[in-house]
């Protein structure tokens, strides 16, 4: 008999709960020491070469290991040709999720994702190939903090931003 999934709000409530406990400390000015965490992504980061160079890992290095995972309470809409997740009851979103191991890296990703996005707490499911959950753990990722008409429909496809970004790089190369 398997068991019935614990309702969407509980598990963002459990999970700010959770991430607030570990972080909190209001009578210790000493800041907390950075816990790894994993990172849930829906769009260009989900790429290991950009993710690669926005972490400035070394050219040597092997690439970062990812996985499959999938966060369920969200919605992609479009900003221009970027993604941004926001919140929709019930809605799965599929994406990759990352292990951020310092302060550095996720300075790095926030850097990245600019002032329009905005990290949260989050449950994120990681996924087995079948698409069944493996594991659910609380990370976080990075959500839309601009305006919502900004925003448009539409889909967001690993594959066409690289071949797109390939025609960018190249025509600057040639010009």
């Amino acid at each position: 008999m398997s068991e019935r999934p614990m309702p969407l709000m509980m598990r963002k409530l459990r999970a700010q709960e959770a991430c607030a406990s570990d972080h909190s400390a209001e009578n210790d000015k000493s800041p907390e020491p950075f816990r790894r965490a994993y990172c849930f992504f829906y769009g260009t980061l989900m790429d290991p070469d950009t993710l690669s160079r926005v972490l400035k890992l070394p050219k040597t290095q092997t690439p970062p290991v990812m996985r499959r995972a999938r966060v369920v309470g969200y919605e992609v809409k479009l900003w221009g040709p970027y993604p941004a997740l926001r919140d929709k009851p019930l809605n799965p979103v599929n994406g990759m999720a990352y292990e951020v191991l310092s302060q550095t890296q996720f300075d790095q990703l926030a850097a990245y994702e600019t002032g329009k996005y905005c990290s949260s707490l989050c449950f994120i499911d990681l996924l087995n190939d079948d698409d069944t959950v493996r594991e659910t753990i609380a990370g976080f990722t990075f959500l839309w903090n601009g305006e919502q008409d900004e925003l448009r429909e539409g889909t967001f496809d690993l594959k066409e931003w690289k071949k797109e970004k390939q025609l960018r790089d190249l025509y600057q190369s040639l010009g």
